[in-house]
């Protein structure tokens, strides 16, 4: 079969439809309830199922699925299918088990942001938590945020080939900046439900042409079969060194089930369970968060696997292949004509600003709601949504330099970085305040650092890796830092005083 080539031009003209779409859905939003913090940051708890529900997930799979998840299944095969139940035990948690409890607490307590709602829980007059946490969680943001601006960078350069990776970069920034500093996290989410619905569409659809590119079913898994590469057609794969503690190290690895302990600690994401309008919402977000969440874990991996089998049938389009990150994008560039590659080239933009939009507000809401609670808390409305705005401005600047020197490894960099800080600092803290009775503000405290410090320090310290015998064992920093944090929060707890605002957390019902 030959593969064709794409207009760039109307790869860009598709492109930049799918932008005005997006910026236009973002400030129709934001002409509602964002003259205060809680509209700029919770949207006055108004959000119905289906939005939290899509804006979420599109937040949280971010271009470490469209680039990092694809390259990763293009390298290691088959068994990049085990992120698939390592997604769905997250989201069924997070959803049915903390969402109706941390909607029911944020009302009774009034709370905008993630670190307010904790603070507030321990009753705090000193807000020594609320302060830890916006910093740990306005740093990791910031990471996070580069990240998707580098996968900006690496796409737009290949898909508009006037644009060089520094100048994908900032195109991206002016896109987010258009409609989250008008419109805050209503504009977010809005924006982001479109965007999940077109990264649904392309990561459902273009691996059934990818799978029909192959001849069908049976041919395609007859060339992932093929593929010469050690263990690449195994769901076990041997490349873990053998034995028992391998197989553990992959299992809790940041491709399989480890990334479960990410989800609950995740603020661009709690903060959505936040702004919902009732408990009851979350049993019918959680059923489409799951659905959508299977499906685009599914057709990444696939898309993945089926670029593989082109570079390997197809030597001049193998050799444009410099980064399997980008192996979507150049796949659609060859299988498609330019409008249809084109809106590929925005369903993996919508994937990086859904992800990078929410992340910006919860940064900025580290500084504008908690880190200067006190100062900004005695502004008015209108001066509060100012402050707000000009905060978002200032993350992007930061993100978008921190960004620019050097092209970055999408997949290692958000989840050894960015989801493990938060999944291992957060997480913890989230349930142990919303499910144990028992919890302290000591213990969340010693909980925030230690995690933070595990998560930073192994991946510094030890590359996320130990030797045992002949064997080296990937040893992801998340799980290890999460446990770690759980047991300083639960033995701190158990030494210092009873939480004085005595809710029974565990008895909330949705």
């Amino acid at each position: 079969m030959m593969l064709a080539t794409a207009n760039p031009l109307t790869t860009g003209v598709a492109f930049v439809i799918y932008t005005l779409a997006v910026i236009i859905v973002g400030l129709v939003a934001a002409r509602r309830h964002t003259t205060s913090i809680r509209g700029m940051f919770l949207a006055d708890r108004s959000l119905g199922a289906w939005v939290a529900a899509l804006s979420a997930s599109a937040s949280s799979e971010s271009g470490w699925v469209t680039l990092g998840l694809v390259g990763w299944a293009y390298t290691s095969g088959v068994s990049a299918y085990w992120i698939i139940p390592g997604a769905l035990f997250g989201y069924l948690f997070n959803w049915m088990i903390l969402a109706p409890r941390i909607q029911r607490r944020t009302g009774e307590l009034g709370a905008a942001t993630v670190p307010d709602l904790l603070s507030r829980h321990y009753a705090e007059r000193v807000p020594v938590l609320r302060v830890l946490l916006a910093l740990v969680i306005f740093v990791a943001m910031i990471l996070y945020v580069a990240a998707q601006f580098a996968a900006a960078g690496k796409s737009l350069a290949i898909a508009i080939p006037i644009l060089d990776y520094r100048t994908g970069i900032l195109v991206t920034v002016g896109i987010v900046f258009s409609y989250t500093v008008a419109g805050g996290f209503r504009a977010a989410c809005w924006t982001d439900l479109l965007q999940s619905l077109l990264m649904l569409a392309t990561l459902v659809g273009f691996p059934i042409l990818l799978i029909s590119s192959q001849g069908g079913i049976g041919e395609f898994i007859s060339g992932i079969n093929a593929v010469e590469d050690a263990g690449y057609a195994n769901l076990m794969p041997q490349a873990t060194g053998g034995g028992a503690a391998a197989m553990l190290g992959f299992l809790l690895g940041s491709g399989a089930l480890g990334i479960n302990f990410g989800y609950p600690g995740q603020p661009h994401v709690l903060v959505r369970f936040m702004a919902l309008r009732s408990p009851k919402e979350s049993r019918v977000g959680g059923s489409v968060a799951i659905t959508w969440s299977l499906l685009v874990f599914a057709g990444a991996v696939t898309v993945g696997l089926g670029a593989r089998l082109l570079a390997g049938s197809e030597a001049g389009w193998a050799a444009t292949i410099s980064d399997p990150e980008v192996s979507l994008l150049a796949s659609a560039m060859h299988l498609l004509p330019g409008v249809l590659a084109g809106f590929v080239t925005a369903a993996i933009l919508s994937a990086i600003c859904s992800t990078a939009d929410s992340q910006t507000v919860v940064a900025s809401s580290c500084i504008a709601n908690d880190a200067m609670n006190a100062k900004v808390r005695r502004m008015s409305d209108r001066s509060q949504a100012l402050f707000s705005r000009i905060t978002i401005a200032v993350v992007l600047m930061l993100a978008a330099a921190m960004a620019m020197p050097t092209e970055i490894q999408i997949y290692d960099y958000v989840l050894t970085y960015g989801w493990a800080i938060l999944g291992a600092a957060v997480g913890p803290q989230v349930i142990l305040a919303m499910l144990w009775r028992r919890s302290t503000r000591c213990g969340a405290i010693a909980g925030v650092l230690v995690g933070f410090g595990v998560a930073v320090g192994w991946k510094l310290g030890f590359n996320n890796q130990i030797t045992i015998g002949d064997s080296v064992v990937q040893v992801y920093n998340l799980p290890l830092a999460f446990v770690a944090s759980m047991l300083a929060h639960i033995l701190i707890s158990y030494i210092s005083s009873p939480n004085t605002t005595n809710w029974p957390a565990a008895t909330v019902k949705g």
